[in-house]
This record gives structure tokens, C-alpha cells and sequence, in this order.
């Protein structure tokens, strides 16, 4: 890994956990909805059906945003715009290279990614605009350019990444932040696997 990829991932996050810590120093809330005493008694009122509604609106939701974002990647790449270098990109070849960082991926950071701008950033933004649209465009936004961060990735890589967040943030919203946290954690184990 070059400085320059580290230089990248180091800014990036210090800026994003500046800007989110700031906003839960003002808001705890935020940080307490993450606590097991939180989610826990919701988690135990949901029954069967609710839990199967989640989990059938989390794949739906999981298969458009790979559809799209597929999609919308090939034809990028049709007109010759390059979203990542195949050798450079740190999710190429994770899954044989270490099965502990594949893991991670899959279940781990979808977790924080979700929080953070779904269940953080969108809410701050849509609480002050007065807008759930403009919260879920500017979160999604934000979140294809966070992903620029990752080594490998080039400026063109955000668009298709957005409109995935743009997906993830309307799951968000009829899903709950449980719902998108599935819905991303499927979408990256699909990414994945395939």
C-alpha cells in the first residue's frame, strides 16, 4: 500500500469521525441507539412476520442496488470511464486472501457505514433541511465519495456508489436502520461472492 492510499484513507475517516463525532457529542442519541440496552427490547417484541418483512424488503432492496449499481458501473466502463484498478483495489481478491478481512466486510463494516450515514447523517441532514429526500441524496452523496477512499478506487467509482446509497437510504427509511444494516451486509456479501 502506498503512502498516498493511507494518506487517503487516514484523511478521509478523520474527517467523517470528526464531523460524526461532533454530531453525537451533541446528540448522544445517536450513539445509544447503537447499545445492545437500545435494540435489544425492540428486538425482542418483533414476531416472525415482522422479522420476515425486514429480511424480504432488506434482499429486495440489496438486489436493486447490485442491479443498479452493476448496471450503471458496465455502462460507465462501456464509455470508458474506470471505476477501479483490478490490481490496486483492496476488495479484488479479499475473499482468498483473508478469510478474517472478508468477514469484516461483510458483517462488520456495513455496520458502522449504515450508522454513520444512514442512521446518523441522513437524520441530521433530513432534521434540518426538513427534508427526507434531501437527507438521503446528501447522505447518499457522501457516502460514493467516502468510497473514494479506498485504495485502488478512481473519482468515477462514486456515481454508481451513490445511487447504491441513494437505494440504501429509501431502504433506510421504509426498513429502519436494522433493515438497511441487512439490506448493505447482503449487497456485500453478493459484491463478494460473485
Amino acid at each position: 500500500m502506498l503512502w498516498s492510499d493511507i494518506a487517503r484513507i487516514v484523511i478521509t475517516g478523520g474527517l467523517l469521525g470528526i464531523l460524526v463525532g461532533k454530531i453525537v457529542m451533541n446528540r448522544p442519541f445517536y450513539l445509544e441507539r447503537m447499545l445492545p440496552k437500545s435494540w435489544l427490547p425492540i428486538v425482542k417484541k418483533i414476531n416472525f412476520r415482522i422479522f420476515l418483512k425486514k429480511v424480504l424488503v432488506a434482499f429486495i432492496f440489496s438486489s436493486i442496488s447490485l442491479v443498479a449499481v452493476y448496471l450503471v458501473g458496465s455502462l460507465m466502463n462501456e464509455l470508458g470511464w474506470k471505476l477501479y484498478s483490478e490490481s490496486e483495489y483492496l476488495f479484488s481478491k479479499l475473499e482468498t486472501s483473508s478469510p478474517i478481512l472478508f468477514l469484516a466486510t461483510i458483517l462488520i463494516l456495513p455496520v458502522f457505514e449504515e450508522w454513520i450515514f444512514r442512521g446518523i447523517l441522513l437524520e441530521e441532514i433530513s432534521l434540518r433541511t426538513s427534508s427526507r429526500v434531501l437527507g438521503v441524496l446528501t447522505s447518499a452523496l457522501a457516502f460514493g465519495f467516502f468510497h473514494l477512499s479506498n485504495p485502488g478506487t478512481y473519482p468515477a467509482i462514486a456515481i454508481p456508489l451513490t445511487i447504491g446509497g441513494a437505494l440504501l437510504g429509501i431502504c433506510y427509511l421504509l426498513n429502519g436502520l436494522a433493515g438497511s444494516i441487512l439490506s448493505h451486509i447482503l449487497y456485500n456479501f453478493l459484491i463478494l461472492v460473485m
